[in-house]
């Protein structure tokens, strides 16, 4: 066998302007040898490199919508997404109050309500012999004002929604569908200034989704907080609904089983042209043994609640949303919605609020967000 001085004279007679004969630090005679062409028998330490594996790329898996890929090696396909948000709040309703840092109580300022958020998603899905399996999970992370004395930051986070799904079947943490199946109030961001949803709930529903427009639910629900169940008597919701293209019918019930008391909610939307959309719902709940409960957040027994949006451009939306209930609780909020550019929007928003019952002085409140989606 060849020694390396060997190959070493071979391989610096071939490089031109080389003197074989002058000594250099070179890489291993093998390495050399192989980059070379020369025969295997000429590389002293015999080394063999392996074929490189070929390179397994993203594929787009578009089923299930824009964003989806496939997981690589499987045929699970899922979409990462979210968005961070800018929330600024003034006035009575939203913004907030502060005594003075210089002199101290009793002087007290008037201040914002500032908010930063990021929220991140996932989104699971793949096709079984049993229908759609589905894993969501939405995470809010949140640094903004809070209530103290003194003005102050802080920071908070919040599962909003972590569920399992297939076919219809949902199981987890998500929106009480006594709130989703009606559609919720409006495309306003401060809906609920007079309520009429809970808040998200740990749930086990089963949602049904006809080819001819009608769909049915039942679900059984933990609530949350003080409203959580106290036994192993689950809260419960039933609904019903039809929607064709002119708009859509939907009822709904909520049993509260806790305080033994049911609500329920009758939605109506219709579809004016491509430009503009109306919407009326009204409320009905017991109160035998409690004034609000779970599915009665609402004053009184009775609540209505309507509005309506209008594109007026190819990037701007005005929206509009009312609500009233028998306690003589009454709001009215009103936005703009305006593209900036794809995935990211500004949307300026003035509400008021009025307890005619009690004092007949309402609250006036302006809030700004600014999103980017991604």
């Amino acid at each position: 066998m060849a020694t390396d001085a060997g190959i070493d004279f071979c391989v610096h007679a071939l490089i031109p302007g080389r003197d074989p004969f002058m000594k250099y630090e070179y890489l291993p005679s093998a390495a050399l040898a192989v980059m070379l062409g020369m025969p295997a028998a000429f590389a002293a330490d015999g080394i063999v490199l392996a074929e490189p594996e070929a390179a397994e790329y993203m594929r787009v898996c578009d089923i299930y919508g824009a964003g989806f890929y496939y997981i690589p090696g499987t045929e699970h396909c899922l979409r990462m997404s979210g968005y961070a948000q800018y929330d600024v709040g003034v006035g009575d309703l939203f913004g907030r109050t502060s005594w003075d840092k210089k002199n101290g109580a009793p002087d007290q300022n008037d201040t914002y309500f500032k908010r930063s958020r990021v929220t991140l998603q996932l989104d699971s899905r793949t096709e079984t012999e049993l229908g759609t399996l589905r894993s969501y999970t939405e995470l809010f992370l949140d640094d903004g004002s809070t209530r103290d004395a003194y003005s102050n930051t802080g920071f908070s986070w919040e599962l909003k929604h972590a569920f399992i799904e297939l076919g219809g079947l949902r199981v987890g943490k998500s929106d009480s569908l006594f709130k989703t199946f009606t559609l919720a109030g409006g495309k306003v961001i401060n809906e609920q200034l007079v309520p009429f949803a809970p808040v998200p709930t740990n749930q086990i529903s089963y949602t049904f989704k006809g080819s001819n427009g009608f769909s049915s639910l039942i679900a059984l629900e933990q609530g949350h907080g003080t409203n959580t169940i106290d036994s192993y008597v689950p809260h419960i919701v039933a609904g019903a609904g039809f929607k064709q293209k002119w708009g859509s019918v939907i009822g709904v019930a909520g049993y509260d089983s806790n305080y033994e008391e049911w609500a329920a909610k009758l939605r109506l939307d219709l579809n004016v042209g491509e430009a503009i959309s109306l919407w009326a719902m009204v409320g009905y709940g017991s109160d035998d043994h409690v004034a609000k409960s779970f599915y009665k957040p609402w004053g009184g027994n009775w609540a209505v609640w309507g509005g309506g949006s209008a594109r007026v451009s190819r990037k701007a939306t005005t929206n509009l949303a009312l609500g009233y209930d028998e306690d003589k609780n009454f709001a009215a909020i009103a936005n703009v919605v305006y593209s900036v550019v794809p995935g990211f929007f500004v949307q300026p928003e003035v509400a008021y609020k009025d307890r005619l019952k009690t004092s007949g002085d309402g609250e006036l409140g302006g809030w700004l967000r600014i999103r980017r989606s991604f």
